[in-house]
């Protein structure tokens, strides 16, 4: 699960999801413990042993670095809601726009609505690391799987570590194809209300057990 974190904190890098010290991830390994990537590091040169395990309070059960300043915002998450396993938080450029105009990301991609529950809203302002970002962050989510940070970036959750790191693709993607449609000075459109409705059926779907 360790190398699972680096690999992934390497792929958002290579794919220019993220950048040298910033973002973090994180997967549940249970009810009590989590583990997640530390503080100050830069995340493309993490290894297995520089992931650290923390319990729920976000005390260091092992590990000899210090957890993320962002260990808020993913206990929260995992408190919040028992279907996510998975939390990645990273800065591409094209959410982080969106972070800036501290505008949403409306439902223009059916494939979107499939994938994160639709509209994805901007959590209200809070400084990183705090205890009020990490709870704005969580009312933003509420039947979403990812939302957007004010001035700061993107979260991706998860079932598993797969399928957030694809929630996050999906999402910078989508905020790429929003940016450059509206640059077109164009009328663009968003998914229909019925066809919506429908989607996000399917999407809650997933996580009823």
């Amino acid at each position: 699960m360790k190398k699972k974190i680096v690999d992934a904190m390497r792929y958002m890098d290579e794919k220019g999801l993220n950048h040298g010290r910033s973002g973090n991830v994180s997967i549940r390994v249970d009810r009590e413990r989590v583990l997640i990537t530390p503080s100050g590091v830069v995340k493309s040169e993490l290894k297995p042993e520089d992931i650290v395990l923390i319990n729920m309070n976000g005390e260091v059960l092992e590990g000899i670095r210090k957890p993320t300043v962002e260990v808020n915002l993913h206990l929260e998450i995992y408190r919040a809601y028992d279907y996510f396993n998975a939390v990645v938080h990273a800065h591409p450029v094209y959410s982080s726009v969106l972070a800036v105009l501290r505008e949403p990301l409306p439902p223009v991609i059916e494939e979107m609505v499939l994938y994160t529950g639709g509209e994805i809203r901007v959590a209200e302002y809070a400084p990183f690391g705090t205890i009020e970002l990490a709870r704005n962050a969580v009312e933003a989510l509420r039947d979403r799987s990812a939302v957007i940070l004010a001035n700061h970036g993107v979260v991706a959750c998860g079932r598993n570590l797969d399928e957030a790191l694809e929630i996050l693709e999906l999402v910078e993607r989508v905020a790429q194809i929003y940016i450059l449609a509206r640059a077109t000075g164009l009328k663009y459109y968003t998914v229909p209300l019925d066809s919506l409705e429908k989607i996000r059926e399917i999407y809650r779907s997933k996580f009823k057990s």
